[in-house]
């Protein structure tokens, strides 16, 4: 049995009925492609500075790097909720906020009537909701997602607030090089999980050179037929799979010794992206080697702060990225699937102890 990891070519979810997750908003290539077209737009309105949480995906520092817009880090909690006395401290000195709702989850509603209020005061907001699939009633000036993080497609969803995207931003794209080695990656990832077929060592070769080009090919356009795929899939039922998956999880480990979740509430209404708890009492990544020899695949985010230099000096932040985990519940695992991934956390942390 195997748990986690990447997404594989599937159609279960497919349905007749086609609509788009986010009403009303642009399609392009991915987060990394919304996040530049925002980039572009700050620019054009002489905007080059931005106040970014101190926790956050590098890739989204290397976008503003690249644009050669500055920024500075307003602190987040242990629970990845905003200091908000540091944020309205620095603030002041910014026109640009942006703000990530982690795993799905959305602020707190003294949180929402700060930003509400900055955003009174004329600063821009950015809401990042790439770690969820769809949203509605955001806040930000700016919104997107990454679909490819919740779904075997690439493509992301940008929506705006009464802002004016020039399309020139939009219409420019280079070749998209990633596109065919991630579909063909799917498709043998499928073949390897359920008809034995392939190596690991083929598949992980093909995953790490499209997440290169991911990076290096500055694409903007999303693909029309990810698109198409990405729209003919059942979104409302895709939500209640997560939302039946991470409630029935969160009761599954509530009493396990060394897992404390970061989210124990299950808001109304949103699509969970994972369930990520801290892990205490043994080593996490010596518990991410040995679950990944019984074909359980986890994940950190974002080990990468750990070594990078522009956030290994903030002791805040390697903190919550020493010892975070994601656990899965996409709508591609099942109860049986998250069974079999509670028992194995459960034996491998005694093992470990």
């Amino acid at each position: 049995m195997f748990i986690g990891g990447e997404f594989y070519e599937d159609s279960t979810w497919a349905t007749a009925s086609p609509a788009p997750p986010i009403a009303d908003a642009i399609f392009l290539n991915g987060g990394r492609a919304c996040l530049s077209v925002i980039a572009d737009y700050l620019i054009s309105k002489k905007i080059d500075q931005i106040l970014l949480p101190a926790y956050l995906c590098p890739s989204i520092l290397d976008v503003f790097d690249q644009k050669e817009i500055r920024y500075s880090f307003y602190k987040i909690e242990e629970d990845l909720s905003i200091d908000l006395d540091e944020l309205l401290e620095k603030a002041s000195k910014f026109q640009a906020i942006y703000f990530i709702n982690y795993y799905g989850f959305q602020q707190s509603a003294e949180t929402l009537q700060i930003l509400k209020q900055l955003q009174a005061a004329g600063k821009l907001l950015v809401e990042d909701n790439a770690q969820s699939g769809i949203f509605s009633n955001f806040i930000g000036d700016f919104c997107f997602n990454s679909i490819r993080k919740v779904c075997g497609s690439d493509g992301g969803y940008l929506a705006t607030r009464n802002m004016f995207v020039n399309e020139t931003w939009i219409q420019f794209s280079s070749l998209n090089n990633r596109l065919p080695l991630i579909r063909e990656y799917r498709h043998r990832l499928r073949e390897y999980l359920f008809e034995n077929r392939g190596t690991r060592e083929e598949l992980d070769h093909l995953f790490y050179q499209a997440e290169r080009l991911y990076e290096q090919d500055n694409v903007i356009l999303g693909d029309p037929d990810e698109r198409n795929m990405i729209e003919h899939l059942d979104w409302q039922s895709i939500k209640t799979a997560r939302r039946t998956n991470y409630a029935y999880l969160l009761n599954q480990i509530s009493n396990l010794h060394g897992l404390s979740p970061l989210f124990p509430n299950l808001q109304d209404d949103i699509m969970p992206f994972g369930l990520p708890v801290y892990i205490s009492g043994v080593s996490r990544d010596a518990l991410i080697e040995k679950l990944a020899e019984e074909s359980i695949s986890l994940t950190v985010h974002w080990d990468a702060l750990l070594s990078d230099t522009r956030t290994i000096n903030n002791s805040a932040v390697t903190n919550i990225a020493g010892k975070i985990l994601t656990l899965p519940i996409d709508q591609y695992t099942s109860k049986s699937q998250l069974d079999y991934l509670v028992s194995q956390i459960f034996e491998t942390i005694k093992l470990l102890s």
